[in-house]
């Protein structure tokens, strides 16, 4: 064979093994097509929308929702076990050697409200008013005031005492709710 025949003798191999390519290509797509099934969609389920009352519920609560997510430090208080039953150990108060022990004192008060702006410094604890620095009734001595809680020094103990917050309208509305 001539050496100019070499090109077109390659031209047809290629073509050759390119149809039978596609030929081979377009037999397999149609076996797998013949098993393949595409199955009917399901409707979506109807979900009931909730009444207004129960929206405007849920719109309050969105609100308060990053509150209870991640509470304020200041929010925080102590665990009450004596709801429990839980009463704590009386300890004497005078060792064998004469030395005093000072006991761990519990600070129980109800802070109402605290007001400071400049040099006024103002609280109201267990009912009563008190200026920045006043002496307490049981011995605890009022150190600072802050806008949401109220530092309190007793028997060398320093404790925070934050501002209890007020129950919400929700009791009135449950209240309402009773007298019908």
């Amino acid at each position: 064979m001539k050496r100019k025949h070499h090109g077109i003798l390659s031209m047809v191999l290629i073509l050759l093994a390119l149809t039978a390519t596609v030929l081979y290509a377009i037999k397999v797509s149609h076996k797998m097509a013949a098993e393949i099934r595409i199955s009917r969609i399901k409707p979506f389920p109807s979900i009931p929308v909730p009444d207004p009352a129960t929206i405007k519920e849920i719109n309050g609560l969105e609100e308060r929702m990053i509150g209870l997510a991640h509470p304020r430090i200041s929010n925080i208080y102590p665990v009450n076990l004596s709801l429990f039953g839980y009463q704590p150990m009386k300890r004497p108060k005078k060792v064998e050697k004469g030395r005093e022990i000072i006991l761990p004192t519990h600070m129980d008060y109800s802070l109402t409200l605290a007001f400071s702006s400049g040099k006024k410094r103002f609280c109201v604890i267990d009912g009563a008013f008190y200026p920045e620095g006043f002496s307490l009734p049981d011995g605890g001595k009022i150190v600072r005031i802050e806008t949401n809680r109220v530092l309190v020094s007793k028997h060398r103990l320093k404790e925070w005492i934050p501002v209890r917050e007020k129950i919400r309208e929700v009791k009135k509305e449950k209240r309402g709710r009773e007298k019908r």
